[in-house]
């Protein structure tokens, strides 16, 4: 009697859990997974330096909760062949678009994204080129290079109609929708269960009886291939749209015509967030104001601080760019400027071979780091100039930083963590503990002693 029920018991459930439904469970705990796990991560100090946050980039995970809670709810309560399968295409979209919101709707945070990329790239370059010099102890011949002015958020400029061809398609792609590797480098877990998991369910959906038909299906695909068309068209036709104005905004400043240039120029920040990041347009609105005498403080010296960086004059460019991000303190563009002249003074004062001054760098290498919290170049210049005054000590204190810091990269980069690694090492040698140093110059030089994060296990 037992073994005839629990017999029964057991063809109703092989009967109920089919491939469609065992799909369907891992694609909803994926989407789970994609609600809890971050979309994108960046050091939050960094963030509330620069007066931004995650808050909303990773609130967009929310509504996944629903497509969760919906793939479990017909994987164990109601038929598949109910499930609302357009409702997982449309999650699928914001998906895909997020590195579009993200570059577009929030330029503080690709700024700061694409500035530790770019920063970490210059000093992987700069390591390979002086492994010898760097991976030594004595370092007092390293020459520093300077540092790069920030990148801007305008990325996609239409300057000639080669732009139309085909070939130049890509930066449409990788520019104008975000799908950029300075992006990727910081794309959390979540987003990646969240894509795992919408695909997964789509296939849990379609694999069911009625969804297998090829009527069903063509008919959803041309749905959402319609949607999406519409949508690229949008996004595609509005850059170029925003392209062509800000070009034609040339022609009223060349005629005296400045007060239009001005109030279009702020309608288009507006409507356009990535112009806020932008040096040239920045620049031409600042000239037209200062003919209109509506002149905003924080943009004259702006531009009064780029003219003595390109000039050279970091020191002068330093204290107009100061004066500028005092005026306004969420111009992430002008912080990025103020950083560079900072920072180029303090390579100035390292590379003085004669005269070098050390301690000197050091000071102004922090000061950077205040300004920029985990730069990357501040933060490798600082480790070096320590090590060359021989303060070990601290030079340690600034490589545990640097591997701090790389758990926000998705790609750590090896050949700097080495460097963070070497410079722990000499701090434990000199403190004359020979086990420690060992343990050190270990995870210098071989990749397993620590996680691919880059934090010490």
């Amino acid at each position: 009697m037992n073994q005839s029920y629990w017999t029964n018991r057991f063809l109703v459930f092989a009967n109920w859990l089919n491939r469609e439904k065992i799909t369907l469970f891992i694609g909803s705990v994926f989407l789970l997974l994609g609600v809890i796990f971050p979309w994108y991560r960046l050091p939050p100090e960094t963030l509330e330096v620069f007066g931004t946050n995650l808050y909303w980039v990773n609130a967009l995970r929310v509504p996944l909760a629903v497509c969760a809670i919906a793939g479990f709810t017909y994987t164990f309560v109601f038929p598949i062949r109910q499930a609302p399968r357009l409702v997982f295409w449309g999650a699928l979209l914001p998906i895909l678009l997020f590195p579009y919101f993200i570059t577009t709707w929030s330029p503080a945070v690709s700024f700061i994204a694409t500035e530790y990329y770019n920063q970490a790239e210059e000093v992987a370059s700069h390591v390979e080129k002086n492994f010898s010099q760097v991976q030594a102890q004595w370092k007092q011949n390293i020459v520093l290079d300077n540092s790069d002015i920030p990148a801007s958020t305008f990325g996609i400029k239409i300057e000639d109609s080669r732009f139309f061809q085909l070939p130049s398609w890509d930066k449409v792609i990788l520019e104008g929708f975000g799908y950029r590797n300075s992006f990727f480098s910081f794309i959390g877990q979540g987003w990646n269960f969240s894509l795992i998991g919408v695909l997964t369910c789509l296939m849990g959906l379609y694999l069911s009886g009625e969804r297998h038909e090829k009527d069903s299906v063509i008919k959803d695909i041309k749905i959402v291939l319609s949607v999406i068309l519409l949508l690229f068209s949008i996004i595609f036709g509005s850059q170029i749209y925003f392209n062509i104005v800000n070009y034609q905004l040339n022609v009223p400043f060349s005629k005296g015509e400045y007060s239009q240039v001005v109030n279009t120029s702020q309608s288009l920040m507006r409507l356009h967030p990535p112009l806020q990041g932008d040096e040239e347009f920045l620049e031409r609105l600042a000239r037209a104001e200062l003919y209109t005498n509506t002149i905003e403080p924080g943009l004259i010296n702006f531009i009064l601080g780029l003219e003595n960086y390109k000039n050279g004059n970091f020191l002068e460019a330093e204290n107009f760019l100061r004066k500028s991000l005092d005026s306004q303190p969420k111009r992430f563009l002008v912080r990025g400027y103020l950083v560079a002249a900072i920072l180029n003074q303090g390579v100035n004062y390292f590379n003085s071979l004669n005269t070098r001054n050390a301690g000197t760098a050091t000071d102004v290498f922090e000061k950077a780091l205040n300004m920029f919290p985990g730069h990357v170049e501040a933060l490798y210049d600082l480790m070096l100039a320590r090590t060359v005054n021989g303060e070990f000590q601290k030079s340690a204190e600034i490589a545990q930083k640097i591997i701090d810091g790389q758990k926000y990269f998705q790609e750590p980069k090896i050949g700097l963590l080495g460097q963070a690694y070497v410079h722990l090492t000499w701090a434990e040698y000199h403190n004359d503990d020979i086990n420690k140093t060992w343990g050190r110059y270990r995870q210098s030089v071989d990749t397993k002693a620590w996680d691919k994060s880059g934090v010490e296990k």
